[in-house]
């Protein structure tokens, strides 16, 4: 899928102009663009990642929308899977009255800008296509739809960093140089709409939960519970969807505990007022006895991932213990006595590296 490094150092720069109000993004058109770049239009692609289905990005293209595409920032890592909200998904009306997208291409590239490069509204930057692309089909269909990254962490780490070395050698930027990934998504294909040729995509989200996806804004959670089958640790929101936030079996393997007479299970301990965070209990142990470990986790339940424990770390926290409201504001409390904002933990685990 990637290059070798030698053909990146070899490769041609591209500029791409990026806005950051939000997010890094751009696009190759923009259906009812505003003329003043001051202004965010009712079709911006800064709409694919406001976590709102209700809400989208539209191609101003003439005809269907083929060869146009959108450009989404990763400055902080790649993640595992991409989550995509095909058409306009507002109703189910203008998600048939438009196109939606039937093939999807998508690339990595590497970006590097500095200081001079930035402007009022956003920045320049000089760009390396990381490898080939991969082409993925999707469904015509409301709801989101989950697709694994074929790019490695890794490898695209050390090409970036390979890029880094030759935009400092090919531009002599002094300090401050900052690199990002960032996906280049191009419509291939549509499907046709009934009344407008205008294709539209309702959001982007990346997740490194195999089972997970972002719980957009405008669909509330009602309970976090524990399967009585399964045991597998679920989310229900007021529509009705049920979704898994924690699948045992999957988790159990993710963390070693398979060997014979090994058991592991979990319990969500308890939520927060609204239900957006979640403390999970880890018990692991043996069926033939001995003592039961346990570990409580944070996880986010909107996101549907883990918090991190590097990220945990950061804020001085080993233990956490329950959740408190204080001016309208939400705080995870731990065994160690502090008190941390959930809002920051939140903004940290979109930004993290």
């Amino acid at each position: 899928m990637f290059a070798a490094g030698a053909a990146v150092l070899s490769a041609q720069w591209e500029s791409v102009s990026f806005q950051d109000a939000s997010g890094i993004y751009s696009a190759s058109s923009e259906l009812e663009k505003p003329e003043s770049p001051a202004e965010i239009g009712r079709y911006s692609p800064r709409n694919l990642f406001d976590h709102n289905t209700a809400t989208a990005w539209v191609e101003g293209e003439a005809g269907s929308g083929s060869g146009s595409y959108v450009l989404t920032g990763v400055s902080r890592g790649l993640k595992k899977y991409l989550i995509i909200y095909n058409g306009y998904q507002q109703t189910e009306s203008l998600f048939k009255k438009n196109n939606r997208v039937r093939e999807l291409k998508i690339s990595l590239y590497a970006g590097y800008s500095f200081d001079a490069m930035a402007g009022q509204f956003g920045f320049e930057a000089e760009s390396l296509s990381l490898g080939e692309p991969v082409t993925v089909t999707l469904d015509d269909t409301i709801g989101p739809q989950r697709f694994k990254l074929p790019f490695d962490p890794v490898k695209a780490g050390k090409l970036k960093e390979s890029g880094r070395r030759k935009f400092i050698d090919d531009f002599s930027p002094g300090d401050g140089v900052k690199d990002f990934f960032f996906l280049k998504f191009e419509i291939v294909s549509v499907y046709p709409g009934t009344k407008w040729d205008d294709t539209c995509i309702s959001g982007i989200e990346f997740t490194d939960n195999p089972l997970g996806i972002y719980i957009p804004v405008n669909e509330k959670i009602k309970t976090v519970f524990k399967d009585s089958k399964s045991g597998d640790i679920m989310v229900r929101t007021t529509s009705g969807q049920v979704l898994t936030l924690i699948q045992i079996k999957t988790l159990a393997e993710e963390l070693r505990f398979t060997a014979e007479g090994e058991f592991f299970d979990a319990d969500a301990e308890t939520l927060s007022p609204d239900n957006e965070w979640a403390v999970i209990n880890y018990q692991h142990g043996y069926t033939y006895g001995g003592r039961v470990e346990e570990t409580r986790k944070l996880w986010s339940v909107r996101r549907m991932e883990e918090v991190p424990d590097s990220l945990l770390e950061s804020y001085n926290i080993d233990t956490p213990a329950d959740f408190t409201e204080k001016n309208g504001r939400f705080y995870l409390e731990t065994m160690e006595g502090s008190s941390v904002l959930l809002d920051d933990i939140g903004a940290d685990m979109d930004n993290r590296d």
